[in-house]
């Protein structure tokens, strides 16, 4: 939220420096996950989807050199490189901030869920509480929220604690594995980029 307006003025300068005359006379892609989008942003997004979403000018210029080798670019092409690239990270971008928040829904309904358990200082612990959720098919986020919420709890108190533990082991998993992964997916969600075709294909 703090570069939001730093996002928004890529946005402004991608309308500006992609008019859509210019955007026609691109060379087009005829197959794949970007078939009719210009042949130049796939371009981009393969560099992107190759250096994790890290920006380096001279790894950059090789890519360009070693892709040329196997299919020229145009001099609009090549012109067109900065502005697509910029596309192809102003989506990732998106694509991260839609990520982050679905999952910070997922531990609030979590918390809700704890809550709700735990008791709280105006309502008495509801055990009826476990109930929305044995039937839920549950994420990692909210498991891993609702783990961290629950884990100094006493599971014949609780017996949320045990049935979470169960379940995990059902799914051949445990908590300290799934705090671990989610940590790391917190950390990476920053830098990483999607191996799948982008939301526009």
């Amino acid at each position: 939220m703090d570069n939001f307006h730093l996002v928004e003025q890529q946005v402004r300068e991608v309308r500006t420096d992609l008019p859509e005359s210019y955007y026609r006379e691109l060379p087009k892609l005829s197959e794949g996950p970007l078939a009719g989008y210009p042949r130049v942003l796939g371009m981009a997004w393969a560099f992107v989807a190759h250096t994790d979403s890290r920006f380096d000018p001279d790894m950059l210029t090789r890519f360009v050199r070693a892709y040329q080798t196997v299919q020229p670019l145009t001099i609009g092409e090549l012109w067109a490189v900065a502005i697509t690239l910029r596309i192809v990270l102003i989506e990732n971008l998106r694509r991260s901030a839609s990520l982050i928040l679905h999952r910070r829904t997922e531990r609030m309904e979590a918390d809700l869920v704890a809550d709700r358990l735990l008791g709280t200082k105006d309502q008495a612990p509801d055990p009826a509480a476990l109930a929305s959720v044995e039937r839920m098919a549950l994420s990692d986020s909210f498991v891993v929220q609702l783990v961290q919420r629950l884990r100094e709890q006493d599971p014949e108190a609780i017996p949320a604690v045990g049935w979470l533990d169960r379940r995990l082991e059902e799914a051949g998993t445990t908590s300290d594995e799934l705090v671990r992964r989610e940590h790391q997916l917190r950390g990476a969600t920053t830098s990483r980029c999607a191996t799948s075709s982008p939301a526009w294909a």
